[in-house]
């Protein structure tokens, strides 16, 4: 696996087939979240944050996976405000009405905020979602 540092809390890793089954998870694992594949997602977060010297905050933690030209899988794992409000906008296609309110404000709040004002709006939205799941 190739590991690239993008930003402080940003690190993306390359893996190829091979790495997978190394593994012993598919893609499939990955993408349908088997718990196969959270374990994998775990490991490599944990992996890349080792080898590129990130202290992951285990908060506004997205991936994004993108398949490369060369059969190999981006896998990059943040934790950056920015890309926590671009995951959010994204979802906005998903919400119904009811939400798409206060989803808005928050969104607006997280980019009116500084970093560490930004951190703690997550933190706290993050584990009232936890919490309403259970």
């Amino acid at each position: 696996m190739e590991y690239h540092k993008k930003a402080d809390l940003k690190v993306e890793c390359i893996a190829s087939n091979e790495d997978l089954e190394f593994f012993g998870v598919s893609l499939d694992d990955v993408l349908e979240r088997t718990e196969a594949g959270m374990h994998f997602l775990r490991r490599v977060k944990e992996l890349c944050g080792q080898t590129q010297k990130v202290e992951w905050t285990n908060t506004a933690y997205t991936l994004n996976i993108t398949m490369l030209p060369d059969e190999r899988i981006s896998f990059e794992f943040s934790e950056c405000i920015e890309d926590y409000v671009i995951s959010l906008k994204h979802s906005m296609a998903m919400a119904d009405e009811q939400t798409l309110g206060p989803l808005r404000e928050f969104i607006e709040a997280l980019e009116n905020a500084d970093e560490s004002e930004a951190r703690s709006l997550v933190a706290h939205f993050e584990k009232n979602t936890r919490e309403m799941s259970h």
